[in-house]
């Protein structure tokens, strides 16, 4: 007899690594991606889209457009925030502005890194309040105060929160290593009343070859039994340039990943695809995602924007 996997069903959200008035008008491809069920009938195959308008960075660059197409924006509401201003006196980023034409347009589910939670989420809350977001946190952040703000500023609406995995990974200790036990805590800040997935990006240790950051899928499967939460995949960040021929051969294999007989590992993808001004050696082509959506589709079911509302609308309902 067949084992029956409770959790099939995978979300994949795609699009660049950050937006701009260049790559924008690529997003509008994705609703025409498609893929055949396993019961034959054809169906969007990507729930969301990544819209992210400011980058976090390990070091600062002054360089127009380097830390994004908010950042501008970003640093003169910081100004007005710490001047004692509010809402009303900030600017609206334009990546939020692009995301409310997105969803407006395609009803799909939108998806951002956020660095800075008390000046983006309250403007995210202004246009998005009623829609679909997943938030997520930067490698680069160790400690889990920027997700209790997120939490703090967003508890209101429907959104969700990621938590990506910490960089590096450090000694052992009780079963877990440091990078295991700062990824847990982090989502500790955020009550468990409120969504939060978590996030595997790799990690940067000697050890990596030619990926970007190696793969960290044991401790995935380690802090999904911990939790109980969804776990999602980077593999952008985690193949990099040098292995970018590799991203959706890698990709499919990690999806076939269980925890046990009855669960597989990942719940979703993030991927970067399309062109994008930032990382752009690490993004495969729609053509490509095209393909990954085909083969997934093969063992898993693909959750796509209808069922994403149709959930939400359930979640207001119970």
């Amino acid at each position: 007899m067949k084992t029956q996997i409770k959790n099939s069903e995978l979300s994949i959200i795609a699009g660049p690594c950050s937006i701009s008035e260049k790559n924008y008008k690529e997003l509008f491809n994705l609703p025409a991606i498609e893929v055949k069920d396993r019961n034959g009938m054809a169906r969007q195959a990507i729930a969301g889209a990544r819209i992210v308008g400011v980058k976090s960075r390990t070091s600062y660059s002054y360089n127009k457009g380097a830390m994004g197409y908010d950042s501008e924006a970003l640093v003169e509401n910081i100004e007005v925030y710490a001047a004692g201003g509010g809402l009303k006196d900030m600017k609206m980023l334009p990546s939020v502005k692009m995301a409310k034409e997105f969803i407006d347009k395609t009803g799909m589910m939108v998806a951002s890194e956020i660095v800075s939670p008390l000046i983006q989420i309250p403007l995210c809350a202004k246009l998005l309040r009623d829609c679909q977001l997943l938030l997520w946190t930067p490698a680069v952040v160790q400690l889990g105060w920027s997700l209790l703000e997120m939490y703090e500023a967003s508890k209101e609406n429907k959104w969700t929160l990621g938590v990506k995995n910490p960089k590096w990974v450090g000694k052992e200790s009780g079963g877990f290593t440091s990078m295991e036990k700062t990824w847990l805590g982090m989502g500790s800040y955020v009550p468990f009343i409120h969504k939060v997935i978590y996030i595997q990006r790799g990690v940067d240790v000697p050890e990596s070859g030619l990926y970007r950051n190696a793969p960290a899928h044991e401790s995935a499967v380690k802090v999904k039994k911990q939790t109980g939460m969804k776990m999602y995949f980077d593999p952008s960040h985690t193949f990099g340039p040098k292995l970018r021929d590799k991203i959706v051969e890698g990709t499919i294999e990690a999806m076939k990943m269980k925890i046990s007989d009855e669960e597989y590992l990942y719940d979703g993808i993030l991927i970067e695809a399309g062109s994008s001004e930032t990382d752009t050696e690490q993004h495969i082509t729609y053509s490509e995602l095209q393909t990954l959506a085909t083969e997934l589709a093969r063992f898993r079911d693909l959750v796509s924007p209808a069922q994403k509302a149709a959930g939400s609308a359930q979640a207001v309902l119970s």
